[in-house]
């Protein structure tokens, strides 16, 4: 596995070549769905620029203290921003404090490195004030930005970065990596790799932490509940989970992978089922929906995805999509 990542060999041979080609742009805006291993590709592109035992390979060891200290976002000359707890957005100070310290010498690499994680949470004010910085960068800096999609920056910052996007990974490479990198056992690695959708951040997140699969099995079994429950019960459930801006994103992602299944199945696709352990759940809906029932389903969960990137109001968003989701019987 190149730079010890599951995936996205091109994308790092890419940087590789800007490090070994002296060609390095001052900024970078890596894009992917949540989980597909956005950030971990930024910090191997700063850990081999700033590896002491890589030398001119563009490889990084992974095990000096140098790159140890990227890893953990402790190196004194990288700069990560990103959304502090209790907030919902990147906001302008943080921004200003970032655009400071980049603008001081570095104290040990040759350069200073911003590191800006998932800016499509940043306020339309935040974006701006990053522009100039953009416009002119000082040649001893790197920003490197990730989001989930370009369309949620703002053109203006999106046209100076150059844009790195990433897709989710092949399901048996995933299932390797799982198993090569972390020693995960081969039935564990491929049922994870399946669920996550072949987003290997996802997938190690559910080895490490077996509360988010039991969260996904409720979310799926909420589901059906909401789609066999009137828009009273709609409603409700609408008003209670909005105050969980971070279960809102997991029910999105969970909800949306069963939709794409229904839809893979409804067209008879050669794309694997990602819920392999619901598929009885999968054909009971695929049962009572048409086609255009199920790709409009879809048309509205990533409407309500992309107004979450927006910052939009979340009870008014999830109300939206609970009116338009079809009604299905609970029995099996």
């Amino acid at each position: 596995m190149t730079w010890d990542l599951i995936g996205h060999d091109w994308a790092v041979q890419l940087l590789r070549g800007h490090i070994l080609n002296n060609s390095l742009r001052h900024a970078y805006l890596i894009t992917g769905p949540r989980g597909v291993g956005k950030a971990n590709l930024a910090i191997r592109f700063i850990q081999a620029l700033t590896c002491p035992e890589g030398g001119s390979s563009g490889n990084p060891c992974l095990v000096c203290q140098t790159c140890k200290r990227v890893d953990r976002l402790e190196y004194p000359d990288l700069f990560p921003v990103g959304v502090e707890e209790e907030s919902k957005q990147i906001k302008i100070d943080q921004i200003r404090e970032l655009i400071h310290n980049l603008s001081l010498s570095p104290y040990e690499a040759g350069r200073r490195f911003g590191l800006l994680l998932d800016f499509e949470n940043a306020s339309p004010s935040a974006q701006n004030s990053l522009l100039k910085t953009l416009e002119e960068p000082p040649g001893s800096v790197i920003l490197i930005l990730t989001s989930i999609t370009s369309s949620a920056l703002l053109d203006t910052i999106t046209s100076r970065c150059e844009e790195i996007k990433l897709n989710s990974v092949p399901l048996d490479v995933t299932s390797r990596g799982l198993q090569e990198l972390h020693n995960i056992p081969p039935q564990e690695a491929q049922f994870l790799a399946h669920i996550s959708g072949g987003k290997p951040e996802i997938a190690l997140a559910m080895h490490v932490d077996p509360d988010i699969l039991e969260r996904r099995r409720n979310l799926f079994n909420e589901h059906l509940e909401i789609l066999a429950g009137n828009s009273v019960r709609r409603f409700a459930y609408a008003n209670q989970v909005s105050k969980d801006p971070h279960k809102v994103r997991e029910l999105l992602d969970t909800w949306i992978s069963i939709w794409q299944d229904i839809l893979h199945q409804s067209s008879q696709s050669q794309i694997p089922l990602q819920n392999i352990d619901r598929e009885e759940d999968i054909q009971h809906i695929l049962r009572q929906v048409d086609f255009a029932t199920t790709r409009n389903s879809l048309i509205l969960f990533r409407r309500a995805h992309q107004l979450l990137g927006e910052n939009a109001n979340l009870k008014l968003t999830l109300e939206d999509l609970m009116l338009g989701l079809p009604t299905i019987s609970t029995s099996l």
